[in-house]
């Protein structure tokens, strides 16, 4: 039996906003493994900024169908491109499910998730939510504690989805630093395309 999840959840928006450009809402919204899109722009390097057991938080547990503050496991990295901070990014799932139907998240090491959830067909994913996320919100606090780059502007544009294996969901939350807006603008990016 499949489970739904909302990942929706609290302020988070189906479709990006008209005043967001082209390439905003293409980046908001692209499907697929967003280290392989990075790739485009050069060599990815994942950075494990933590791993850890954390509670719920009130933004999570409806997605993850679980109580606030139930044990989830966390995995939060920072995505690079010829080491210039691009993304932050936060994956959780329930405790139990790291250790049983999303084991191999607890084994990657400096390895993408990607090579998880793209080379499974048993894995489901939901649509591709998004969000403007103000100085309080965890991904924004976690890309200023982890120095992606000073200062930060006070709303990081983010987006996120819910992978589902065998009725067991994993969250997964992405924040696009400055750096990656500046990059796509840049004259040789908009020369190779």
């Amino acid at each position: 039996m499949s489970r739904r999840f909302h990942v929706a959840g609290n302020r988070w928006l189906d479709h990006p906003p008209p005043v967001l450009s082209p390439a905003q809402k293409d980046w908001l919204t692209r499907g697929g493994s967003l280290t392989r899109h990075l790739q485009a722009f050069g060599r990815v390097k994942v950075v494990v900024l933590n791993e850890s057991v954390v509670g719920a938080d009130g933004d999570e547990h409806g997605c993850l169908g679980v109580a606030p503050r139930h044990p989830l496991w966390s995995r939060d990295v920072m995505l690079t491109v010829e080491g210039s901070p691009m993304v932050v990014a936060h994956s959780v799932t329930r405790l139990a499910h790291s250790r049983s139907v999303w084991q191999a998240m607890r084994r990657l090491h400096t390895r993408p998730l990607a090579d998880l959830l793209y080379h499974d067909t048993t894995v489901t994913r939901s649509i591709l939510v998004c969000r403007a996320l103000g100085r309080r919100h965890m991904l924004h606090r976690l890309a200023w504690q982890s120095g992606a780059q000073a200062p930060l502007p006070p709303r990081l544009w983010a987006r996120r989805s819910v992978f589902q294996r065998h009725g067991a969901a994993l969250l997964v939350s992405e924040a696009f630093l400055p750096r990656f807006w500046d990059m796509l603008d840049s004259p040789q990016w908009l020369a190779a395309r």
